[in-house]
């Protein structure tokens, strides 16, 4: 007898069916809702952070505004010819050595080697002093800051080279002054002036630190040399070098906005490395790009209130934590790769110290070289002009044929320490010839 067809549970294939179906429903309208969601991000994303990003450009621009295109003059070209011939860059290390010692220390002579340096480069030195003081600031490098900040980070110029050359102009001017030459020391003081002055015109943070670096030789300098001309006593009190520093901390958090909005698309921000950009990276852009220029943003807006705030009140004076712009609590990437330029500030206010105390010293002696000894007591020699409670301790001898000069101890703020290789807070010296 034939076997019977065995029957399927009708009602087990109706489940099985309708679970299918059901699934299909809800992966149907993830679908629909995700791409939607997708489009409402890429659409209402983009253009609110298109609307946040227009204050950034602005301030871009005006920054922009401030410094103009500058093209390298034929004395800069001229500059950099005599440079090479001197040969800062490829200077022997114990030459190097040699001129450190001799312009930071207190060293009488220069040493054999820096000797023989010196006067098989007097006539490369004395071109190069002739031409800085001729020319009203020569510019040895063209400089456009719109172009600047459209190119990677990395690409900017150091101009370490120009802190050799500063440190023979003023070993020249000491030498000179030592010998009785005056006038050829003071053009060598005022060469170094110029070269200093051509870098700190431009607002990249580099140029900045190579300016402070460049303005520690030059007050070791003027601290050897009994008599230089008032000007300097003007020229140290300048507020152009805060200005120009915090241009330069603002031309950074442009550099840095650009490489935050633009990663990790284009590595370094640039339009090169946004040719080079992946085509995954091309599609995924308008969905990611959003958030990124959000990110960006805050973070901006953090820096440039911070910076408001340190470069508009006392330096000496603390901040309160209350008082310090946070990263908003959505921007986790922000929180986690937080690193901002305003702590490079005190590089800028130790520098300003150096040089009120400089200038002092510089009074002091004037005033020495006019009565015959330092006096028991001068105008305004114990306050600060860059730090409201900062006091300085001013002790003459009581035949005034010596001085002390201190910045106090009290009321000296964190960054205001003595560390190997600053300019000492204490100064002392006896009454000299002119």
């Amino acid at each position: 007898m034939p076997n019977k067809p065995v029957n399927i549970d009708s009602s087990f294939l109706k489940l099985h069916k309708d679970k299918r179906n059901r699934f299909r429903f809800i992966l149907h309208w993830f679908n629909i809702i995700s791409v939607s969601f997708l489009v409402i991000w890429v659409v209402i994303g983009n253009l609110v952070a298109y609307q946040l990003e227009q204050p950034v450009l602005i301030a871009k621009n005006e920054l922009v505004r401030q410094f103009p295109r500058i093209e390298m003059t034929a004395s800069g070209l001229k500059l950099k010819e005599l440079i090479v011939k001197l040969g800062t860059t490829t200077m022997p290390a114990n030459v190097g050595n040699d001129l450190s010692s001799y312009v930071e220390n207190s060293t009488t002579t220069p040493s054999n080697s820096l000797q023989t340096y010196l006067s098989a480069q007097s006539q490369n030195i004395t071109l190069i002093r002739a031409l800085l003081l001729k020319n009203v600031m020569p510019q040895w490098e063209s400089f456009d800051l719109n172009m600047l900040l459209n190119e990677s980070p990395f690409d900017q110029r150091s101009f370490l080279e120009a802190t050799n050359l500063q440190g023979l102009l003023i070993a020249d001017a000491i030498i000179h002054y030592r010998a009785k030459e005056t006038q050829t020391a003071f053009d060598s003081l005022e060469a170094a002036w110029k070269l200093n002055q051509s870098i700190r015109e431009m607002p990249t943070f580099i140029s900045q630190l190579v300016a402070i670096i460049s303005d520690r030789i030059q007050l070791r300098g003027l601290r050897k040399i009994n008599l230089v001309p008032p000007v300097w006593q003007v020229r140290l009190l300048s507020p152009d070098i805060k200005k120009h520093f915090f241009a330069a901390l603002k031309f950074e958090a442009f550099m840095k906005y650009r490489l935050l909005r633009n990663f990790p698309l284009r590595k370094g921000g640039s339009e090169r490395d946004e040719k080079s950009s992946s085509i995954l990276s091309r599609i995924l852009q308008p969905f990611v790009q959003p958030y990124f220029t959000l990110y960006a943003v805050d973070i901006w807006q953090v820096e440039m209130r911070e910076l408001e705030l340190i470069f508009n009140q006392d330096p000496c004076a603390a901040i309160p934590f209350m008082d310090t712009s946070q990263i908003s609590s959505w921007n986790i990437l922000g929180v986690i790769s937080e690193s901002r330029n305003y702590v490079q500030a005190p590089k800028l206010f130790r520098r300003q110290i150096d040089m009120e105390l400089t200038e002092k010293i510089l009074r002091l002696r004037e005033v020495a070289s006019q009565t015959g000894k330092f006096p028991q007591t001068l105008l305004e020699i114990d306050s600060s002009v860059v730090c409201k409670n900062l006091q300085y301790v001013y002790q003459p001898s009581p035949d005034g044929k010596m001085m002390t000069i201190s910045v106090s101890p009290q009321n000296r703020p964190e960054w205001l320490v003595e560390r190997e290789g600053d300019i000492p807070l204490t100064f002392t010296t006896k009454l000299q010839d002119s």
